[in-house]
């Protein structure tokens, strides 16, 4: 690609550098992603590289955008020391021998030397496209050249890792899930200010769990559920729209139920599975991970064996065995072990798997509408959504289930050395019982553990807090 080119493509990149104040800016969405704020921060006080990776179309070039606009905007960076540029491009990615030379014509475009005072800020989306893209980030690195990287990927961070393992102290990473329902609720909430100051006012439900601070607990509770009274209703709207459209944000403004299922499957199932895997596996089988997804998919949350899984799906259990860490690669489902108590123990065994968002389980199996009708599937919908945020919480060592005969738990929290926070999910009325969750708490010697429930009461008895779904998902 000739230099003239190269810079009409990096104009349509940068329209910035025209245009600091342009229409470009209203394309940008009004609503930020937490992760805006945290890349922003990185940005700030860490000299490393910024990563952000996770599934497609959760937002990470919207977030990347949206970073580039607070610097325009908040920190008076020039607007030709930012530089974009997407390695999704078909004149990059399509050409061999520009992909060897890219990384260097974008130094030079940039007219950046060794140990300059003025710092440039590239932003480079999609760079698992591009050959060996960490060793380019390295080598400009370690010559101590005055450019903060901020890079992202499709691929999941187990992906990733495999490349990033020769940049280890020099990168950052940041995952992007699709939007939990904290996040769904304040984007459909937008426009009503007060909702979200008052949920934020009320946050920081995770350490008074780890606490074990009911009395605390049930007070925040009692309150919020006061001063939320006008956005009840809506919430529970909310609670099943979101079990339903899940957390890609594109997927929303889809108004047929049909498109929606034809957008997820082809975005998040088929370019995922039979693209994105392919490529960065050199997997050539996608055929034998969709079975199995579509299997996981059928039975969210449910315990596995790996033996009658392959029975079930008719392949060798070997075959199971070598699918499950490349269907956990691609992030579309969160997969738990069985508890032990030597958390760190290399375990071999029955598992339980959830679909990273419930909107692919809904378009895959093509329930879109049923389920909402049947409680048995509400209380695994209610798990699945408990399930997301206990994943995501940072202090956790693991996260595990408990099974001993007939007794079961469905989260069982290790955290701050040998300490466990037990969590059972009851959404069905008649499940109020927490016969597991009791017998955990007395083999472990436990005084504290947690039902989440469909009732709108909090309260705490003989050990247990009693904790609404809403609240849970809510103030986390």
């Amino acid at each position: 690609m000739p230099d003239r080119n190269l810079k009409n493509l990096l104009r349509l990149y940068n329209p910035w550098w025209a245009e600091p104040q342009g229409h470009w800016r209203d394309d940008l969405p009004d609503y930020r992603r937490p992760i805006v704020q945290d890349m922003l921060t990185d940005i700030k006080e860490l000299s490393q590289i910024i990563s952000i990776t996770g599934p497609r179309r959760v937002g990470k070039t919207t977030a990347l955008r949206q970073v580039i606009c607070h610097l325009l905007a908040e920190r008076d960076i020039p607007p030709g020391h930012i530089l974009y540029f997407s390695f999704d491009d078909p004149e990059v990615f399509g050409s061999e021998e520009l992909q060897r030379v890219i990384f260097d014509r974008l130094i030079e475009q940039m007219k950046v030397a060794p140990k300059e005072q003025n710092t440039r800020y590239f932003f480079l989306d999609e760079i698992q496209r591009l050959p060996k893209w960490e060793l380019y980030l390295k080598r400009y690195y370690d010559l101590k050249f005055p450019i903060r990287f901020v890079i992202s990927g499709s691929a999941s961070s187990a992906i990733f890792r495999q490349s990033q393992e020769s940049l280890l102290g020099r990168i950052k990473d940041r995952h992007l899930l699709p939007f939990s329902f904290r996040e769904f609720c304040f984007y459909q909430f937008r426009y009503r200010p007060d909702f979200s100051s008052i949920v934020r006012e009320h946050s920081g439900l995770r350490r008074l769990l780890m606490e074990g601070n009911w009395g605390e607990i049930v007070s925040s509770v009692k309150q919020i559920e006061t001063e939320l009274a006008p956005f009840e209703a809506d919430i529970r709207t909310a609670i099943v729209s979101y079990c339903r459209e899940g957390g890609f944000p594109e997927v929303w403004s889809l108004a047929n139920p049909v498109r929606k299922i034809e957008y997820l499957m082809e975005q998040q199932v088929r370019k995922v599975l039979y693209e994105d895997l392919m490529a960065l596996t050199q997997y050539r089988k996608p055929e034998n991970v969709l079975r199995f997804f579509v299997y996981l998919l059928a039975h969210p949350g449910m315990e596995i064996n790996m033996s009658t899984l392959a029975k079930e799906i008719g392949v060798e259990r070997r075959v199971v065995e070598d699918n499950l860490p490349r269907l956990i690669m691609t992030d579309l489902i969160i997969r738990i072990q069985k508890f032990s108590h030597q958390p760190l123990r290399v375990r071999q065994g029955n598992i339980k798997c959830y679909p990273v968002d419930l909107a692919l389980r809904n378009a895959v199996l093509k329930t879109w509408d049923d389920f909402t009708s049947d409680p048995v599937m509400m209380g695994l919908y209610a798990e699945n959504l408990v399930a997301h945020e206990v994943c995501k919480w940072a202090e956790a060592i693991e996260i595990a289930y408990y099974r001993d005969k007939k007794y079961e738990v469905d989260f069982v929290i290790t955290y701050g050395g040998d300490r466990y926070l037990p969590i059972e999910v009851k959404h069905r009325k008649s499940d109020d019982k927490a016969t597991g969750l009791r017998h955990f708490m007395k083999k472990y010697k436990l005084d504290f553990g947690v039902v989440i429930t469909r009732s709108r009461e909090c309260r705490f008895s003989e050990g247990i807090l009693y904790l609404p779904l809403r609240y849970f998902l809510l103030t986390n």
